[in-house]
């Protein structure tokens, strides 16, 4: 009786776990992101709490997203990535505007992201939903160089 009631918990469970959704949401238009940055050759002005952005590739095959990259890199040099449109906006034109304190802001709504952080969460303004965040993963090949995906 036991085995057979912990049998009927352990299936509900992974019942109940298979559900779950583990794929990003994307909270603009899905655009393909590759992207290569380096921060010890072309892109040594990323300084540290600093921020960059990118509305085109450089080279063949590099892509920026639905509006465009924004590029953070915290104090500790972690490098996070999103999509400058704003999620309210929905419109790849409308550009979010980093600013110097790990924020990013809307021109045409006002909403404020918090960029600093790797999760470029609403901080304020009519916006719920936080800026789209890409990955970022070290290149093996070359030190203080990145691959930026989604």
């Amino acid at each position: 009786m036991r085995r057979s009631i912990f049998i009927l918990f352990f299936i509900l469970l992974l019942s109940v776990v298979s559900c779950i959704d583990e794929a990003s949401r994307f909270t603009v238009p899905y655009s393909r992101v590759f992207f290569q940055i380096d921060v010890n050759g072309l892109d040594s002005d990323l300084t540290f709490f600093g921020h960059k952005t990118f509305t085109q590739g450089r080279t063949v095959g590099e892509q920026t997203g639905y509006g465009g990259l924004l590029v953070f890199r915290t104090t500790e040099g972690n490098i996070f990535a999103y999509d400058l449109c704003c999620p309210y906006e929905d419109n790849r034109e409308i550009k979010v505007k980093p600013t110097d304190n790990g924020k990013a802001v809307c021109p045409e709504c006002g909403s404020v992201f918090v960029t600093m952080y790797g999760l470029g969460t609403a901080e304020s303004g009519p916006a719920d939903e936080s800026l789209q965040r890409y990955t970022v993963r070290k290149n093996s090949n070359r030190e203080g160089a990145f691959v930026i995906t989604n």
